[in-house]
């Protein structure tokens, strides 16, 4: 009896989380077109140094990943607003208007798992990204505050719901997207550290595309 109460109320609690947030990532918000007003739309940028290099894919398969995502998260508000900036055999992307922290993890993994496209035997795309830790930053903790740190998926990953962090100083985290799987501390990190390649600078007589 006791055991039947318990299996019920596990499926109840399931339902309620499924009713709360969703599953973001059906066919339909895959495509959906819907966005809050213009008024609503960032004009200000923003000054930040998150970016992503994304080498080994086609234009059109990352363009595809892209606005997948932002179909997904730009429903009700502009959570994502990233620059694609088109270089000779590797791509840049931005954030002009900022992300958030936690969304910014969700994007560099989506670029890795995107949906249907992570099926393509050709979709492999290589993908790093750099930032400045910032308190108040989701998952942070004291030895990442204010450290640059490097994030990515390493091949050898199959869980597909994680970014690995490096820190400048080379201190390893896994953060996870489950509950109470963000910010493992690791014995060693992933990869050892890298210094971002790109100066932003240097990018402003290159082709790019906006998405929203």
């Amino acid at each position: 009896m006791n055991k039947t109460l318990i299996i019920i109320g596990v499926i109840v609690i399931a339902i309620i989380l499924i009713r709360q947030f969703g599953f973001k990532s059906t066919s339909q918000n895959l495509n959906s077109k819907i966005r809050p007003s213009d008024a609503q739309k960032p004009t200000k940028p923003i000054k930040n140094d998150k970016l992503i290099l994304v080498k080994n894919v086609k234009l059109d398969y990352l363009k595809q990943a892209i606005e997948q995502f932002c179909n997904i998260y730009n429903q009700e508000a502009f959570i994502a607003l990233p620059r694609l900036i088109l270089l000779d055999n590797k791509f840049v992307i931005t954030f002009p208007y900022n992300i958030d922290f936690e969304r910014y993890c969700y994007f560099i993994n989506y670029l890795e798992n995107a949906h249907e496209l992570c099926l393509q035997p050709d979709y492999k795309p290589d993908v790093k990204a750099w930032y400045t830790a910032r308190l108040g930053d989701s998952w942070m903790k004291d030895d990442l505050v204010n450290k640059k740190v490097m994030i990515f998926i390493p091949d050898w990953d199959e869980e597909h719901d994680n970014v690995y962090l490096t820190t400048q100083d080379n201190l390893g985290y896994k953060m996870g997207f489950a509950v109470g799987e963000a910010s493992q501390k690791l014995d060693r990190p992933a990869k050892r550290f890298e210094e971002n390649p790109i100066d932003i600078n240097n990018l402003t007589d290159k082709e790019t595309i906006d998405f929203e």
